[in-house]
């Protein structure tokens, strides 16, 4: 046993772990219960005979009820595991596919314990025909163990791919090939018990200023503009009303609001210091224009507007400048 690879495993819900009482249900299965961490390694193929893993304490929450505070309860529950267990190679954590991308991309940004944390989920429960939660499970925790992994943050291992958490996203609601990288590509594919990367692993972490991100109560309120046709601003001044610090336009391809929307937006930006990164729909990056500069907005350059969010919320935290917002969005979109 001791010379099995030494891996921290955290469950925070999904339906990796779900069980419904029909095998053939892979829709509907919220309320029937769950896996245990030893019944996971136990019950997925004898994962225990081929991995030590330890239990990293955590409460599971249903994917659509993660945020700030169960990420830093992740990352705290991480750090204090790591000190106890100073072996552990990496650590796995399974999540809901719902927000995965979400929480992976925020992690990303801060993980800074010197082991990799390899993000996983499935889109059918453990109860299922054809479920791919053992597999993913399996191949999470090789990816975790993997010494070229080392150092590297954090990655999202699904459906036999490796992805950078600043690229993946979920395109269907029930296939098994949800999760892609479509501007980029995966990082690596595995091949039964074999990965091929593609390319090298990079880390997104970022200055989190003595680490006072951990000792916020809350990140700031950033809201996020969905852009259609004939949007107005009543949605705008919902979010100016409720306090927002920073809005993320989720703009017409390549990042454009409609012409009252982004007079309102510079409007606001100018009178009450407000932040606006103009994001797209589309994937690929979000170009320097004329028209968004006319009105004073950055780009989020390659991130999708959840993803934008969530570094500009880390930014506004950190009281970082226009100019150093700027550059870190082209650092941690070209990185």
């Amino acid at each position: 046993m001791t010379d099995l690879p030494h891996i921290g495993l955290v469950i925070s819900g999904g339906t990796l772990t779900a069980l419904a009482e029909d095998p053939y249900e892979i829709c509907d299965y919220g309320q029937a219960g769950s896996y245990t961490v030893p019944e996971v390694m136990r019950q997925f193929g004898h994962l225990d005979q081929r991995f030590r893993v330890t239990e990293v304490p955590f409460d599971p929450v249903p994917s659509f009820d993660m945020g700030f505070t169960k990420w830093r309860d992740i990352y705290t529950s991480c750090r204090v595991t790591l000190a106890q267990n100073p072996d552990i190679e990496g650590f796995v954590l399974t999540h809901g596919t719902g927000a995965l991308a979400e929480t992976a991309f925020f992690l990303s940004l801060v993980w800074d314990l010197g082991v990799p944390l390899v993000v996983t989920g499935a889109q059918r429960p453990a109860s299922a025909q054809g479920s791919d939660g053992p597999m993913n499970l399996f191949h999470a925790l090789k990816a975790a163990a993997d010494p070229r992994i080392l150092g590297s943050g954090v990655v999202v291992a699904i459906n036999a791919e490796l992805h950078d958490p600043r690229d993946v996203s979920k395109f269907d609601n029930a296939a098994l090939g949800s999760f892609r990288s479509p501007w980029r590509g995966s990082l690596g594919r595995f091949t039964g018990n074999t990965l091929d990367l593609f390319r090298p692993i990079v880390s997104h972490l970022i200055p989190t200023a003595s680490e006072a991100w951990q000792k916020l109560s809350d990140l700031p309120r950033v809201d996020i503009l969905f852009c259609h046709s004939d949007g107005d601003t009543t949605a705008l001044e919902a979010f100016f009303a409720a306090g927002a610090q920073g809005i993320v336009i989720a703009g017409f391809a390549p990042g454009y609001a409609t012409s009252v929307q982004a007079q309102a937006l510079e409007h606001w930006s100018k009178t009450k210091g407000g932040i606006v990164i103009a994001a797209s729909h589309a994937s690929g990056r979000v170009p320097e224009n004329s028209r968004n500069h006319s009105h004073g907005f950055m780009s989020a350059a390659s991130l999708s507007p959840a993803k934008a969010r969530i570094l500009l919320q880390l930014c506004v935290s950190q009281q970082k400048s226009s100019k150093e917002i700027s550059e870190l969005f082209d650092r941690v979109s070209a990185g």
